[in-house]
């Protein structure tokens, strides 16, 4: 019943609340298994108050797993995922121009990695996957969840090690390669990332009958240097905390990061505070409510917020439907001028099937 229970606290905090379906096995022989999953994923609604409605797809792809059992409890495995208009932006404005623009079309590899595993210990894997990190956020709700989080939760080469769980307890450690060349001037970018790692903990307590807490923490740090140094011009440094609670129905979640750009000369750097509080509750089987709050607050920058709030309704276990409202506040800091102020609004009904 206890792992039962942290399972379900852990599911709670998921990017949605409809549970993917099992995957299809599509080769099994000699301890050799395919399976082939996925999701397509679209929203139809308001993308902004500078927008006309429109019809966007919503990160839809098509993943593709193998492993082979080697004995003694060890296996090794490997996984690709392929998404859809994969442009996410380097900063705010961009993320949201690109998101407008998802048209169901240029399918890019969005990860492709492979490794051991050994059931008692943990498993080790090498390409483009996520972080550990990825699995401390926990937002929950769907087309617009956690816009504003700075993290970043995957990489395109990646050494990743997550560790079995003992006793509701458990760990991860990436390591991240960036650019292999050490001859500056052929660089057609100014800065260029060096390297990264980062740690992330987990611990999942089952509390009593119909109650569970989750609590993850991690810090992640990337190392760049550009075409006229020969040593790590800037350091982009980020640390989360997690905290989830089950009761029956109702799951709640806080998280609070900060995300800091330190330069080693001059120049300063750029801070960052990130909040979140979410809450959902299952008001019926296939029917769950769920709200959303988060500030993003850049220092000597600007000051934004986002507040929402959206109903799901699952019309089989692998057919998701959703409306969902999302408003934005931005208060921006000009040098020598009195602060300016943005409001925005991104509302619809969106649909996921799961195969």
């Amino acid at each position: 019943m206890k792992k039962t229970l942290v399972a379900l606290a852990v599911a709670a905090t998921a990017a949605t609340a409809v549970s993917t379906a099992n995957a299809a096995t599509v080769y099994e022989q000699d301890g050799t298994k395919v399976e082939l999953s996925g999701s397509f994923r679209m929203f139809l609604g308001r993308l902004g108050d500078d927008q006309r409605g429109d019809l966007v797809n919503d990160g839809s792809r098509v993943i593709l797993k193998a492993s082979q059992d080697l004995g003694n409890g060890l296996s090794g495995f490997a996984g690709y995922e392929l998404r859809f208009d994969e442009n996410n932006g380097t900063n705010d404005d961009e993320k949201k121009a690109n998101k407008a623009k998802n048209t169901f079309s240029d399918p890019t590899t969005k990860y492709l990695y492979g490794g051991l595993k050994h059931q008692d210990v943990g498993a080790l894997s090498f390409g483009r996957q996520l972080l550990n990190a990825d699995d401390v956020l926990g937002d929950n709700a769907n087309y617009n969840s956690a816009a504003l989080s700075p993290f970043e939760t995957s990489d395109k080469k990646v050494v990743k090690f997550r560790s079995a769980e003992w006793g509701g307890f458990s760990f991860g450690l990436d390591y991240i390669f960036g650019d292999s060349s050490k001859d500056r001037v052929t660089r057609t970018t100014t800065e260029e990332l060096k390297n990264g790692y980062s740690a992330a903990a987990f611990y999942n307590l089952a509390i009593a009958d119909h109650q569970a807490l989750d609590l993850a923490a991690t810090y992640i740090q990337r190392n760049y240097d550009d075409k006229t140094t020969t040593s790590t011009t800037r350091k982009n440094r980020q640390w989360l905390l997690h905290a989830g609670y089950t009761y029956g129905p109702l799951n709640v979640g806080l998280n609070y990061g900060q995300n800091h750009n330190k330069y080693d000369d001059n120049r300063g750097g750029t801070k960052a505070r990130y909040s979140l509080v979410q809450a959902s509750y299952q008001v019926t089987d296939p029917s769950r409510v769920y709200v959303q709050w988060e500030r993003l607050e850049k220092r000597y920058n600007d000051i934004e917020h986002q507040y929402l709030v959206g109903v799901d309704y699952k019309l089989h276990k692998n057919v998701l439907t959703y409306v969902e409202y999302a408003h934005q506040r931005t208060k921006k800091y000009e040098r020598n001028a009195e602060p300016t102020y943005k409001k925005d609004n991104v509302y619809g009904v969106g649909l996921r099937v799961f195969f």
